[in-house]
């Protein structure tokens, strides 16, 4: 109970913050018990803090977001972070320990620790380091301003940058000059959309849009997994449509994936209500973006090295996607037909989709069957091979066409299999 207690004070402090802005702490990582473990092996007692929070959590923490990634700056030299750490039931992996990374898995919570650094030398894909103790020279190196704010365990912030500022005043800023940014990673070009659809208040800087329209070409360097990892964070987003309302933001995103065609399906949904709204994940949208009738999907699924799960989901919307014009198809018989073949999910997906891809759909409609799929029992076909030897059939061709035969006629007659139609099956048998 205290527990839960805890947790909705914690809500809302965080919902509080989103409105009025006010708690500009870093609570949620100050009352982590692992890091506090961390960090008291890497500090010396008595000492000025050698390792501090970075990047993404300190972001999203000021800015009341659930956080999924812990970053960690220190003035330690890789190897000796290993050393602190190890034999502390902490499990190290040398994730990049050239370019001073390491991770630190501690009770499942994974810690990314890297060494202060300055870059020497990069060709927008890798980058020669040099590690440092200067924690502003480490900050100079980073992506956008937002991204170089600085934590301890205390909650104390170091932010050489103003990148507080920017986060609250809705600026995006790249650090230095984004084109010397965006060459040292040409990947920074769409983590700056992502940045941008998520927390920008502003429009966008003509000189930071008319840098990446320059490096536009530098993306074909960067592996296609960086690449695919980066949409689906971008996918991710909330506000993710407004990507699209956007001209040079829509410009440029569908130069990087011109097999986005069906961009102005994703109008639909920032109309729905909120609860329909949050049942459209990242790969439903990606679906929306891309698949139609056609075959064309299995292009951007070779690319990008789709995983199994997504190429169905793909294969299976396309399978459909002429019956999503017809009104049949949204009959319930239909529905429950399509749950015993293709499975519950894959039936939600179709609904789903079909009010963006369906002009004519009735959005009521679809919410009734979306509730209808979620109570309706998966079908079990009640006729077995056992069951038909023991009526006399044998192992065999026989048997199998006549447990398809059966078994068709079931799903015809809305999944119930009459005595009539089992005792004209077996008189059959037994008249042979």
């Amino acid at each position: 109970m205290i527990k839960r207690i805890k947790k909705i004070i914690f809500d809302i402090d965080r919902y509080l913050f989103r409105i009025f802005g006010t708690e500009k702490n870093i609570k949620f990582l100050e009352n982590l018990r692992e890091a506090k473990t961390i960090f008291s092996y890497l500090n010396e007692i008595g000492k000025e803090s050698r390792v501090r929070f970075v990047g993404g959590c300190v972001r999203k923490c000021l800015y009341a977001e659930n956080i999924d990634d812990i970053d960690l700056a220190t003035s330690i030299e890789p190897n000796d972070v290993k050393k602190r750490l190890s034999n502390k039931d902490i499990r190290i992996i040398d994730t990049g320990i050239s370019h001073g990374t390491i991770t630190a898995i501690f009770n499942e919570i994974k810690f990314e620790i890297t060494t202060l650094r300055k870059d020497i030398w990069t060709d927008g894909r890798h980058a020669e380091v040099q590690f440092t103790e200067n924690w502003k020279q480490d900050a100079l190196r980073r992506d956008f301003t937002i991204n170089a704010i600085y934590a301890d365990i205390d909650g104390q912030i170091f932010d050489p940058l103003n990148g507080m500022s920017d986060l609250e005043n809705g600026i995006i800023k790249f650090v230095g000059s984004p084109e010397e940014r965006i060459k040292e990673d040409y990947l920074r070009i769409l983590r700056y959309f992502r940045f941008f659809t998520q927390y920008s208040r502003l429009e966008h800087d003509k000189n930071i849009i008319h840098s990446i329209k320059k490096n536009i070409n530098g993306i074909n360097k960067i592996s296609n997994e960086r690449i695919f990892h980066e949409l689906e964070k971008i996918l991710s987003l909330k506000n993710m449509c407004s990507l699209f309302s956007n001209n040079e933001s829509k410009e440029i995103i569908l130069n990087i994936f011109p097999q986005f065609k069906y961009y102005e399906r994703l109008k639909k949904i920032d109309k729905l209500e909120k609860n329909l709204k949050e049942k459209y994940d990242k790969n439903l949208i990606m679906s929306l973006l891309i698949v139609d009738q056609s075959d064309g999907y299995e292009y951007f699924c070779h690319k990008y090295k789709a995983s199994n799960s997504l190429k169905n989901k793909f294969k299976n919307i396309s399978k459909n996607f002429e019956s999503l014009k017809n009104k049949s198809f949204f009959m319930e018989k239909n529905i429950k037909k399509l749950i015993y073949f293709f499975g519950k999910n894959s039936v939600k997906d179709l609904l789903l989709f079909s009010i963006c891809a369906n002009d004519k759909i009735d959005i009521f409609i679809v919410e009734k069957l979306l509730d209808y799929v979620n109570v309706c029992k998966v079908p079990k076909f009640p006729i077995s091979g056992d069951f038909l030897k023991q009526q006399g059939y044998e192992s065999g061709e026989a048997l199998g066409k006549k447990l398809k035969s059966l078994e068709e006629k079931w799903i015809e007659n809305n999944f119930v299999l009459d005595k009539k139609i089992l005792g004209k099956s077996f008189n059959k048998l037994n008249q042979n």
